[in-house]
């Protein structure tokens, strides 16, 4: 067999026989074979390798940009885009309260001396409930009445005097207008009698000198009615002020006194009753209510963020013992309490005759008017969608394909359909929580 001799330089350029080197030194025996870079086995790699490729590509293309899920069909629920009338309302869960209710306190206080009715008992308007004793508001009242009826004399006095004063005055000044009369009419007489005999000069002069008088005193006197006038109005105005307080305080303290028998303001039901006979009670301490019968009004409480939807006159609608009632909004109180705040509805006509007191019932609220429009059934998705995307499901039913879509209004049945979808086509509305970061749901067939 021929031997190949191996030929290595060393580092001084000699050859050397241990290291391997570029030149082969071939015996007499020996062919140089030349190798050719294209052959049948390497023209078939190439070729697998080239569809190799190609096909992680496709797969790729179709399985790696588009994100695909294979599922059942039936572990999702699918719903049809229609056209209808979309009605905004929000559901209300409300309890049934009397619509009036008056609350029964302890006005002026004391200790309980008779319970006239029970707890539960209908009453009638003015009925007594409870009766109290207050030993100090009785002396009170009678401390009260007295200081009054002093004033009240006192007063009387001051009128008295005054009205006498005035009398005096218009006396007097019709004295004098009466003695001016008089002493004109004797010097009338008397001065024709001067030339005869039948007068002195000198009783002329006694007559003049006294109407002169006279007429001297009649303007005071008319200046002192006057005066006498203007005081004496002004201060029975006064007197008058005075009497009608002091009457006013005594009718308030009287009726305090009333006040410790506790009568039913309106007819109904004593709903609540917290008096035994012998307890004390503060003033102004809550003892009971009576609430109105066959009259009911709904008590709801609604999240805030509905607060400036929601207004009087909105309408409500219920369903009790198989048939629909309305009601109306007719009191929303603007107070927000554990971000709540609260309304009340009246039944629009008579209330059921089932209802009862504290009963509890669901209602609808419109809070938007009715509108016809695309509609898609409510679900889950849009909680987890936002309402920006949705699958649609193509026309051939075995997959689902993801779509920006724009909703509106929304109610617990349904969603407002602005854009994005067409009537009749089919939208997957459960829950997207394993669907999120898929592009295409394929659907798998049943039995595979």
């Amino acid at each position: 067999m021929p031997i190949l001799a191996l030929k290595n330089k060393d580092k001084d350029g000699a050859d050397s026989p241990e290291r391997g080197g570029d030149d082969v030194v071939l015996s007499a025996m020996d062919r140089r074979i030349e190798r050719k870079l294209v052959t049948p086995q390497r023209i078939a790699i190439a070729v697998g390798v080239l569809l190799l490729i190609a096909v992680s590509v496709y797969a790729y293309v179709e399985y790696g940009l588009t994100r695909t899920l294979t599922v059942g069909s039936e572990r999702l629920t699918v719903s049809k885009v229609s056209y209808g009338t979309f009605l905004e309302y929000i559901p209300v869960t409300g309890n049934v309260v009397p619509r009036t209710t008056v609350y029964l306190d302890a006005i002026s206080g004391g200790q309980v001396t008779e319970v006239n009715v029970e707890e539960g008992a209908f009453v009638k308007a003015g009925d007594p409930i409870v009766t109290f004793k207050n030993t100090q508001l009785q002396l009170s009242v009678i401390q009260t009445e007295s200081q009054a009826s002093e004033q009240l004399a006192q007063l009387a006095s001051l009128r008295m005097n005054y009205d006498t004063t005035h009398l005096r005055n218009q006396r007097d000044l019709i004295e004098i207008e009466y003695q001016i009369d008089r002493l004109e009419r004797d010097l009338k007489r008397k001065r024709p009698l001067v030339a005869t005999g039948g007068a002195t000069q000198g009783q002329i002069d006694d007559l003049e000198a006294e109407l002169n008088r006279n007429k001297a005193n009649l303007g005071p006197a008319h200046e002192a009615l006057r005066l006498d006038e203007e005081f004496r109005v002004t201060q029975i105005g006064r007197m008058n002020t005075a009497q009608e307080a002091m009457n006013k305080n005594l009718s308030i303290t009287r009726e305090n006194l009333e006040n410790l028998v506790i009568v039913a303001p309106i007819s109904g039901q004593l709903t609540l009753l917290e008096a035994n006979v012998g307890e004390s009670k503060a003033s102004g301490q809550r003892i009971g209510q009576v609430d109105e019968v066959n009259a009911f009004k709904v008590n709801a409480f609604i999240d805030e963020f509905y607060l400036a939807r929601v207004t009087i006159g909105q309408t409500a609608s219920v369903d009790i013992d198989g048939k629909s009632y309305q009601l109306k909004v007719s009191k929303v109180y603007p107070e927000v309490t554990n971000r709540q705040f609260e309304i009340d509805l009246l039944f629009e006509g008579d209330p059921p005759a089932v209802i009862r007191r504290g009963q509890t019932v669901r209602m609808r609220l419109e809070i938007g008017q009715p509108a016809d429009t695309l509609v898609l059934a409510n679900g889950a998705f849009f909680d987890d969608t936002g309402g920006q995307w949705v699958f649609v499901v193509d026309p051939s039913g075995d997959f689902a394909e993801r779509r920006s879509v724009r909703f509106g209004r929304r109610n617990p049945e349904g969603i407002e359909v602005l854009s994005g979808l067409t009537q009749g086509e089919q939208v997957i509305t459960s829950s997207y929580e394993s669907l999120m970061t898929f592009d295409r749901i394929q659907f798998r067939a049943n039995g595979s």
